[in-house]
C-alpha cells in the first residue's frame, strides 16, 4: 500500500488525477434528471388523468424543460413495472416509483397537487372558479427537501352564465395552466440554487491541511463544482484498518467532495455517507483510481446510489 502523503509528496502527477484534476478545463456537471409527478390522494384533489390535471403537469415539464433540466415523463419511463392509468397515489407511492425508475436514473422528483373548486357570490348569480397548486421538490436518492411553492388566492375572473362541466373543465383548466407555470418558474429557481457551480475555494482549505503540489496544473480554486449535491453509500469489505484510512483521506481529496459521515466501521469493514457534487461515473472512476494507487486489489460495484469496494484477498 502507498500512503497518500508518499503521493502527495512524491508524485504530482498520481494526486492530480486522484483530485480529478487535468490540464484541461473540467466539464460542468449536467442538470439533473427531473420527473414531474401529481399527488391526488386526497379526495379533493384534482385526481390523475382529469383535463385539468394533464394541462397542469405539461405545463410544470414544458417550463423546466425550457430551463435546461432534463425532464422525463412518468408513463414512458416506468409502465414497464407501474399501473399507468392508476390514480389517488400517496407520496410514498410516488417516491418509490421515482426510485425504482433506473433507465434513465432520476434525480429529483417535482410533485404537486392540485384543488379546484367553484363558488357562488352571496350578493348575486356570479361565480368564480378558484385554484390552488402546491408544488415541491425532493432528491430522489436522499429524499432531501429542495423547495417547495404554492400559488394560491389568486383572484380568477368569474365564470359564464350556464357554464357546463365542458365549460368548467376549459375555464379552469386554462387558469390553472398559467398557475401552474408560475409555480414551475419558482421551483425551478430553487433548484438553479442548489445546482448552481460552486467553487472549490469555498470549500474551505485543502484536505489533510496540504496545498495542491506545483505539478498539478489546474488549482482547485480555479474550477467550478455544479451539479446537484448527492449523498452516496461507500462500503469497503475485506480491508485493513490502514486501507480504510488512507481510503478515506483519498475520498476526502476527491475534487468537488461536499462531506461524508462514517455509519458504521468494524475490523474488516466500514460504510460511509458520502456527499459530493460529482456524479457517480466520475466517483466510480475515482474509486478505481484509488484502490490503484492503494496497490489493494479490489472490485467495485455500484446499484441505486451505493459503491461496494470488495478487497480481492491474495497470495
Amino acid at each position: 500500500m502507498i500512503p497518500l502523503r508518499t503521493i502527495l509528496g512524491a508524485a504530482p502527477a498520481a494526486f492530480a488525477l486522484i483530485l480529478g484534476l487535468s490540464a484541461a478545463p473540467a466539464l460542468a456537471q449536467g442538470k439533473p434528471n427531473v420527473v414531474v409527478m401529481g399527488e391526488d390522494a386526497d379526495e379533493d384533489a384534482v385526481p390523475r388523468g382529469n383535463r385539468i390535471f394533464q394541462r397542469v403537469i405539461a405545463e410544470l415539464s414544458e417550463t423546466m424543460n425550457l430551463r435546461g433540466y432534463n425532464v422525463y415523463d412518468e408513463t414512458a419511463v416506468a409502465m414497464g413495472f407501474t399501473q399507468p392509468n392508476r390514480v389517488r397515489r400517496r407520496d410514498a407511492e410516488l417516491i418509490e416509483v421515482a426510485r425504482a425508475v433506473s433507465n434513465p436514473p432520476l434525480d429529483v422528483v417535482a410533485i404537486f397537487q392540485i384543488y379546484a373548486s367553484a363558488s357562488k357570490s352571496a350578493y348575486s348569480d356570479i361565480v368564480r372558479p378558484s385554484v390552488r397548486i402546491p408544488g415541491r421538490l425532493l432528491n430522489v436518492r436522499t429524499g432531501q427537501s429542495l423547495g417547495s411553492f404554492e400559488v394560491a388566492g389568486v383572484q380568477l375572473p368569474p365564470l359564464p352564465q350556464g357554464c357546463d362541466r365542458e365549460c368548467l373543465l376549459e375555464r379552469v383548466g386554462a387558469e390553472a395552466k398559467t398557475i401552474a407555470g408560475d409555480v414551475a418558474a419558482a421551483l425551478t429557481a430553487k433548484l438553479d440554487g442548489f445546482v448552481a457551480p460552486r467553487r472549490a475555494a469555498d470549500a474551505g482549505p485543502a484536505p489533510l491541511g496540504e496545498a495542491p503540489p506545483a505539478g498539478a496544473v489546474a488549482a482547485p480554486g480555479t474550477e467550478a463544482c455544479g451539479g446537484l449535491p448527492t449523498a452516496y453509500v461507500v462500503r469497503l469489505n475485506g480491508f485493513s484498518a490502514q486501507e480504510v484510512q488512507a481510503a478515506e483521506e483519498y475520498m476526502a481529496a476527491f475534487r468537488c467532495y461536499e462531506h461524508h459521515r462514517p455509519v458504521r466501521s468494524g475490523a474488516s469493514a466500514a460504510e460511509y455517507w458520502y456527499e459530493t457534487r460529482s456524479d457517480s461515473a466520475r466517483l466510480g472512476r475515482n474509486l478505481r483510481l484509488m484502490l490503484e494507487h492503494m496497490s489493494a486489489p479490489g472490485q467495485v460495484q455500484f446499484s441505486g446510489n451505493t459503491f461496494v469496494l470488495s478487497r480481492v484477498a491474495t497470495r
